[in-house]
């Protein structure tokens, strides 16, 4: 037989509607919002998860100078053979063409990296339309091509050839769009991808452009680490430079931005919507205690009735227990349904907007579910049901006399009697409300945190973005690839702009060139020795003449006659190969020639021998410059949140641009932020990880007086020489300079140029990012804010319902009453928004260190003056508009309920 409490559900829903309209809406926007990201998060994840194997992504890359020939493949095969075992090399070759299209035309000049449609390696993901056939079809990237207007079927011009777009696509190898793999920020707007069909690439290279003769190598195990493959690669560029090529780039797939750029992004901002759906599952927590205590107190009585009557305690509960759980169960689904629907698609787009990846498709995840929809549920639930369970453990004489609660300050508390009436009987208000007051001021403070959380995210990264612009220690700092040295002679620019110029020939000629010089010289030597002889003969022949010695001579002299002939040969064929050379270089014999033998002073082979810059930079330029060396190493974080990459400096003792840092004898400095992040102490040995070498480094941190930089300087600094001992370096290894002026370097040798501003860029494109999820934030922020404070108070109202019809009784006014009541509520309203912004800022400290700890870098919490001015006005203005329905509320409250009898 069922129960007839199942008759109250309806009755107590109508009755306490705006409480329940409230639990409704706080669950099922936040599970709409949350699910939608996490597992518009999710799915992109899965997505970029199986790129590697369902579009064969390639596992490094190299760029030769010239086309590699078949035999110096076959080197770099063989190399590859010994060392990693089985990998398969694919021609990648693209045009970095000059893109023009009639539409929109800002003036701005645009690239597009096009590549000849690829099969094996690399592959392209479709969106619209279809692979390019004829010689005039181009495929764009997608990202590209929104963000300038391209549309299927346009016409654009490669190199000024024009080319129909015939499809809308991605590339596997260029997830994220960065002209240069040295870039710090992508590039959407002025660059991007194309393909073109195998006669399509051939026309471009009609127009006199070389392509970059890039070629890209997969391993066969999958398995490999990245100090196997990079081993392997390494390997691969010697037995190619073995083989006279000159490889100008190598690029492992964990170092290629292109490849990996998008996969760390989207797990970073999984790892803050998660911790925001944590802080509003505490916030949701703390409502359901609120109004789990504030349903017994007021049914109390009801309660100690049916207990009276011989209900059962595990009846009550189960009837207590239905509303809320049914509630939070519709919420639930409400929440769900809208987030994968009508959610998705804008929380996808805040990825496919800046990320050219293949099209979307959603992966369910009960991971996401569990942690949007079954935690929320059973949060409410299981808080719901804890709080009945305590409560309803008195016996029915203590529900029927309202002693289920001991809140408030007992009734004879006396009061200064100088205090007005309505003075007194505010503050008695107060008092015997303390208990609820009490609560609201903790729930004010949660649902400040979070809006305070919205708003200082914006704030806090553009003050990230100031600390790594402080970062960058001179208007340059100069990577580079291999050591180069400024000062030098006349002689020595002159001779390494012979080298420069002579490896700027294709490897095999420059090889023939040496062969027939080495041939040369040997038919040089063996003329010598045959003049020597005929010397010797004609010597013999004068001092004793003979026969023996006639044919003798006649011998010499025919010998002669043949290696002259020989030298000749061997003369034109040197003088062949270099006209070769001078034919590719546009010079002459002679000058070639000057540039053979002044190379031939060098011996750029030697690791005690640096090359010279070209370019004389001036003695005021060079003064100024400074030497350094860096290297990246990677930090164990724990939790199971990933590695930190720590950048590791070299620099001179006494640095002009590294002011106050301390290094020397051995001593090692650790950046700020890596102190601020990771909280080492002192004498602390840390262990860092070389992936390129398979190998673990240890520093030691030795206090408060060996940091330096910014909050956000994850570096380790050490001197010059202590950085090449550290890593077994030459002693006179570094590569990089730190410079306050533009310096002029060889471009093959110049790896990046780090500026303020490119600092600047990056700050930018994190405000960029986080303001597309700011309005958001806010949004649901205040939403949630409104919904927190109306409950809140709304319970605190309807605990005074009886003491507000007794007043309505005694003959005051609705207005008067609103006065006494509402007035009380505003006060502790502000006095809490005002006092809980310094216990908000602790708590988000702590919580953004918490919510950061998997992401590269260390961002500090700021928070300005103006967002918690903006946090406590917008507080306000949310608590003037609960407080219009409390008024409204008070009228309604019947003068018959101060005549219902109560023990």
């Amino acid at each position: 037989m069922a129960s007839p409490l199942r008759k109250r559900i309806p009755r107590e829903l109508k009755n306490n509607l705006g409480k329940y309209l409230g639990i409704f809406l706080l669950m099922s926007v936040t599970i709409a919002l949350t699910s939608g990201f996490l597992l518009a998060a999710h799915s992109i994840g899965v997505i970029i998860d199986d790129m590697p194997e369902q579009y064969s992504i390639e596992d490094a890359r190299f760029t030769t100078a010239f086309e590699a020939t078949d035999e110096q493949l076959n080197a770099a095969d063989a190399a590859r053979e010994a060392g990693a075992g089985g990998a398969d090399i694919f021609r990648n070759w693209s045009f970095d063409a000059d893109f023009n299209h009639a539409q929109g035309d800002d003036g701005r000049d645009r690239t597009l990296r096009v590549y000849q449609h690829r099969t094996q390696v690399d592959l392209a993901a479709y969106a619209e339309g279809r692979v390019p056939e004829a010689a005039d079809e181009v495929a764009v990237d997608r990202v590209f091509a929104t963000n300038n207007g391209i549309t299927v079927g346009e016409e654009v011009e490669l190199f000024g050839q024009r080319f129909t777009v015939c499809g809308i696509m991605t590339t596997s190898d260029n997830q994220a769009l960065f002209k240069d793999n040295s870039d710090f920020t992508v590039n959407t707007l002025t660059f991007g991808v194309a393909e073109v069909s195998e006669s399509g690439f051939a026309a471009l290279e009609t127009t006199g452009h070389q392509p970059a003769y890039t070629y890209s190598v997969r391993f066969t195990d999958r398995d490999l680490t990245v100090a196997q493959r990079t081993d392997a690669e390494k390997d691969m560029v010697r037995a190619l430079s073995a083989a006279g090529a000159t490889v100008d780039d190598l690029t492992d797939s964990s170092a290629n931005q292109g490849i990996g750029y998008a996969a760390d992004d989207v797990s970073g901002d999984s790892t803050m919507w998660s911790a925001l759906l944590y802080m509003i599952i505490a916030i949701m927590a703390f409502v359901f205690v609120v109004l789990t205590s504030g349903t017994i107190e007021e049914e109390s009585a009801i309660i100690g009735t049916l207990l009276a009557s011989g209900y059962r305690r595990r009846e009550l509960v189960t009837h207590y227990l239905a509303l809320p759980a049914a509630v939070g169960i519709a919420a639930a689904a409400v929440g769900n349904v809208v987030g994968y629907t009508l959610m998705s698609e804008p929380m996808r787009n805040l990825y496919y907007g800046s990320y050219s990846l293949p099209p979307y498709y959603a992966t369910w995840s009960w991971g996401v579910f569990a942690q949007t929809t079954v935690l929320p549920v059973a949060t409410l639930v299981g808080i719901t049901l804890l709080g009945l369970l305590r409560k309803t453990g008195h016996i029915p004489l203590e529900f029927l006399r309202h002693e289920t609660s001991k809140g408030g300050v007992k009734r004879g508390f006396a009061l200064p009697e100088r205090l007005s009436f309505t003075s007194r009987f505010r503050l008695r208000v107060f008092l015997r409300n303390l208990g609820n007051f009490a609560t609201l001021f903790v729930g004010i403070g949660f649902a400040s945190m979070l809006l305070l959380f919205s708003l200082a995210i914006l704030p806090t990264m553009t003050h990230y973005a100031e600390n790594l612009h402080n970062n960058v220690v001179a208007e340059h700092m100069y990577t580079l690839k291999a050591p180069l040295e400024l000062n030098g002679t006349q002689a020595d620019r002159e001779a390494w702009i012979a080298i420069d110029e002579l490896q700027s020939v294709e490897g095999d000629k420059l090889t023939a060139v040496e062969d027939a010089e080495a041939a040369l010289e040997d038919s040089g030597d063996a003329l010598q020795n045959a003049a020597d002889k005929l010397q010797d003969a004609a010597t013999a022949l004068a001092t004793a003449p003979s026969a023996d010695a006639m044919h003798a001579a006649q011998d010499a002299q025919d010998d002669l006659a043949r290696t002259q002939g020989a030298f000749n040969a061997a003369q034109d064929s040197f003088y062949g190969k270099v006209d070769s050379v001078a034919a590719d270089l546009g010079k002459s014999r002679d000058e070639v020639l000057d540039m053979v033998q002044k190379a031939a002073d060098i011996d750029a082979d030697s690791d005690d021998v640096h090359p010279v810059n070209t370019v004389d930079n001036g003695a005021g330029k060079i003064a100024q410059a400074e030497k350094y060396a860096v290297y990246s190493l990677d930090y164990d974080r724990g939790e199971d949140s990933g590695t930190e990459t720590i950048t590791v400096y070299g620099v001179p003792e006494d640095s002009r641009y590294w002011d106050g840092l301390t290094v020397g004898d051995g001593h090692v400095v650790f950046g700020n932020g890596l102190i601020d992040k990771f909280r080492f102490a002192d004498r602390q040995t840390v262990n860092l990880y070389d992936k390129y070498e398979d190998e673990t480094r240890e520093v030691t941190y030795e206090g408060g007086g060996y940091t330096w930089g910014t909050k956000s300087d994850m570096a380790v600094y050490m001197s010059l020489d202590d950085f090449n001992h550290f890593f077994g370096n030459d002693a006179g290894y570094f590569n990089g300079y730190a410079s306050d002026q533009e310096l002029d370097l060889d471009a093959r040798y110049l790896a990046s140029d780090l500026t303020p501003e490119s600092m600047d860029a990056i700050g930018e494109q994190f405000v960029g990012m986080t303001n597309d999820m700011i309005g958001m934030l806010v949004g649901l922020s205040v939403f949630i804010f409104l919904v927190f404070m109306y409950l809140l108070t709304k319970s605190a109202i309807d605990r005074s319902a009886r003491a507000i019809s007794y007043m309505k009784v005694f003959g005051y006014r609705d207005s008067e009453i609103s006065r006494l009541y509402v007035r009380s509520i505003t006060l502790t309203v502000t006095v809490s928004l005002v006092v809980c912004q310094p216990l908000i800022i602790g708590g988000l400290t702590l919580l953004f260190r918490a919510m950061l700890l998997a992401y590269n870098g260390n961002i500090e919490i700021y928070v300005p003056m103006a967002a918690i001015a903006e946090v406590i006005a917008i507080g306000f203005a949310t608590y003037l508009a609960v407080a219009l329905l409390h008024i409204r509320r008070i009228k309604h409250v019947p003068l018959a309920l101060a005549l219902k009898v109560q023990e």
